[in-house]
């Protein structure tokens, strides 16, 4: 699940929570606009992230709208909130080297 966080006047804050947004984590790890990073451990398990929160100005927030609603099919409500990421559909079945196993 991810949140998309404006309570604060002029911070944007995106939480991704899970592995499934580790695929989210790697595309924007390196925009340039982000103004830190904070990252929630497993009390139990230092070694374990939990959470990371990606903090950008709200300047940002069209831009940052956008990559996530092009990039992965999230979109957020205006006032911010919690959306989940679309499962991946699996693959079909492979047409490739058909003609060859019907001869």
């Amino acid at each position: 699940m991810s949140t998309l966080d404006l309570s604060t006047p002029d911070e944007l804050r995106l939480t991704l929570r899970g592995a499934a947004e580790n695929t989210i984590l790697a595309t924007l790890r390196r925009w340039p606009y982000w103004l830190r990073a904070e990252v929630e451990h497993d009390p139990a398990d230092r070694a374990q992230c939990l959470a990371v929160t990606l903090v950008t100005g709200r300047g940002q927030e069209a831009t940052l709208r956008e990559i996530l609603r092009r990039s992965f099919g999230l979109t957020f409500p205006p006032e911010g909130g919690d959306t989940a990421l679309k499962p991946v559909p699996a693959p079909g079945p492979s047409r490739r080297g058909f003609a060859a196993r019907r001869s």
